[in-house]
């Protein structure tokens, strides 16, 4: 038998162990049942007629990037259940890390990659929950990211994103200034009356742009060396002192 943990959401600012805030995304209540075999989250549902395309849409596609989910209903109760084994928060991973440039770059690549998979399902942006709570992390090689799609939610995604960038401008790594440069550009964009998520993706080939520049003279001293040795036999001299 499994253990059941409630635990309200609300859009009050709250301060973590670091002094970072974190203003959740909209008022809810997030439950969780574990188990040994299994762990969910779960979300209450409306009766809300106008979002039966958007509820049935996500329950019957198993759509890449989002977590799974399930819809229960017993008596007057409705409730979405997502499949969370083996997964940890955003919110929690950074709890035990800073924010580096690479997992910030890979992040919004699969925010990005999201919005787009609810245009080719007819599904509003604004089923996306874009919440450190609410966004999981599969740790592989390489991050994977995983969103849920709640249609039953209050505010705009507009509004979770800029959230999610003043919390994650908090949680950036001291020593990483282009992290904390590329989190500012983001949240500079999001000012913009038309702004559009196709510009971030603009802001990350610019930045891999200016990271090639940056590695261009590495590359030509790295030639200009090679070209000594063989001059010199394939000897490398020291350079004197």
């Amino acid at each position: 038998m499994g253990d059941s943990v409630s635990g309200i959401k609300s859009d009050v600012m709250e301060n973590d162990a670091g002094g970072t805030g974190i203003n959740t995304v909209k008022t809810m209540e997030i439950r969780y049942e574990r188990s040994l075999t299994h762990a969910e989250m779960i979300l209450p549902a409306e009766q809300n007629e106008r979002k039966k395309y958007f509820r049935r849409m996500i329950l019957e596609n198993r759509m890449r990037g989002f977590v799974p989910v399930s819809f229960h209903q017993a008596d007057r109760e409705m409730a979405y259940y997502y499949r969370i084994s083996g997964l940890i928060s955003l919110k929690e991973y950074l709890e035990h890390d800073f924010l580096r440039l690479e997992f910030l770059k890979q992040l919004i690549f699969s925010l990005c990659r999201c919005t787009e998979a609810l245009e080719e399902y007819l599904l509003a942006e604004d089923c996306l929950l874009v919440d450190p709570c609410t966004i999981f992390v599969e740790e592989r090689d390489e991050p994977e990211f995983l969103f849920c799609l709640y249609p039953d939610g209050g505010r705009t995604v507009r509004e979770d994103i800029h959230e999610l960038l003043k919390y994650l401008m908090g949680r950036t790594d001291p020593g990483d200034e282009r992290c904390a440069s590329l989190c500012y550009r983001l949240y500079e964009l999001l000012q913009k009356e038309n702004f559009y998520l196709g510009e971030f993706m603009t802001a990350l080939e610019e930045r891999e742009e200016e990271k090639t520049i940056l590695l261009e003279p590495e590359k030509k001293k790295g030639k200009k060396q090679l070209f000594a040795s063989r001059r010199n036999g394939g000897i490398i001299k020291p350079a004197r002192r």
